[in-house]
């Protein structure tokens, strides 16, 4: 991996503080950039099929003999 100067003294000295160093600083770093990608594809996904949760509640109550 290549960084800039000023950013890998940014991660060095962010990872001075995180236990684990640079590397689980890194990791962090990249974990949350990935959930707030799911985050986004799902809130997509929801905006696209917005019939999805009223359906699926619907098939609860049925499964479960009642009305919504």
């Amino acid at each position: 991996m290549s960084l800039d100067g000023a950013t890998a003294a940014r991660v060095r000295q962010c990872g001075a503080r995180t236990r684990g160093g640079a590397s689980a600083y890194l990791e962090r770093l990249v974990r949350g950039d990935a959930l707030r990608e799911a985050a986004e594809q799902h809130a997509r996904w929801f905006a696209e099929h917005p019939d999805y949760l009223t359906d699926a509640d619907d098939e609860a109550a049925a499964a479960r003999g009642g009305a919504a």
